[in-house]
């Protein structure tokens, strides 16, 4: 059965014989439980044979688990057995859990990805790929130096870096990151975070001080000269008169 897209051409449908493009999950919880119940099964069989060695005589010692069979067959009721038995339930309970509970999805889907057999999306990107592509362009806004984002169940957290002489607008940071998540994941909500760094102010030395005037020398006259002008502290200038003696 064929039904009409939008544009009138017939669907197909899924194609016969093929199961149903479903996304990505984790690995279920149970296979760790049950690897670690294989690994007690190994070192318990290991025991077994250590005990079988023993009995044949091949090497010295006693029979662990004989030993162990006849310390359990011994004990009589104690009050500590409750909370053994309490805490075997919970154990028992958890997993239970781990082996009904469903596996979390690892991938989201793109929308308009296309179609493969019928079924759609085909195509699939992490959080961690979201988160590197919000961060993106969030570095592409004017003033931001820094961005690191974060995916969330509901939201999806950018802080950002920025300068004090040169800020960038949390708002238009905001926009840019939901319009480019817009068709992965419209539901959620954008919230971004800024980290204002104060920028060092430049320092430029202080003008020179004007250094106080000295007076000027005083010129000696000359055993040669009669007379040679003498300058005073006060500016005037004086002449000297040098007798000669014959």
């Amino acid at each position: 059965m064929t039904t009409p897209t939008s544009q009138g051409t017939p669907d197909p449908g899924p194609a016969p014989r093929l199961k149903k493009i479903v996304p990505p999950t984790a690995t279920p919880g149970a296979v760790w439980v049950t690897s670690l119940f294989a690994i007690a099964l190994i070192a318990l069989g290991g025991v077994a044979i250590r005990d079988i060695c023993v009995d044949q005589k091949w090497i010295t010692g006693s029979g662990w688990i004989a030993a162990a069979s006849r310390w359990i067959g011994d004990l009589s009721w104690q009050g500590w057995f409750w909370a053994v038995a309490i805490a075997l339930i919970v154990v028992g309970l958890f997993f239970v859990w781990t082996a009904i509970r469903p596996r979390s999805k690892t991938h989201i889907a793109l929308d308009g990805a296309g179609t493969v057999d019928g079924y759609s999306p085909s195509t699939w990107t992490r959080k961690v790929d979201i988160a590197r592509r919000a961060s993106a362009v969030a570095r592409q806004s004017a003033g931001v130096t820094r961005a690191d984002s974060t995916v969330k169940r509901r939201k999806v957290v950018t802080r950002i870096t920025t300068t004090d002489e040169a800020p960038a607008s949390a708002d238009e940071v905001r926009a840019s990151i939901a319009t480019s998540i817009a068709t992965v994941l419209p539901k959620h909500t954008v919230r971004v975070k800024t980290i204002t760094i104060k920028t060092p102010k430049s320092q430029t030395p202080p003008p020179a001080s004007g250094r106080p005037s000295l007076p000027e020398p005083i010129v000696e006259s000359s055993a040669d000269d009669e007379t040679a002008p003498a300058t005073t502290s006060a500016g005037a200038t004086v002449s000297t008169t040098k007798e000669v003696h014959s």
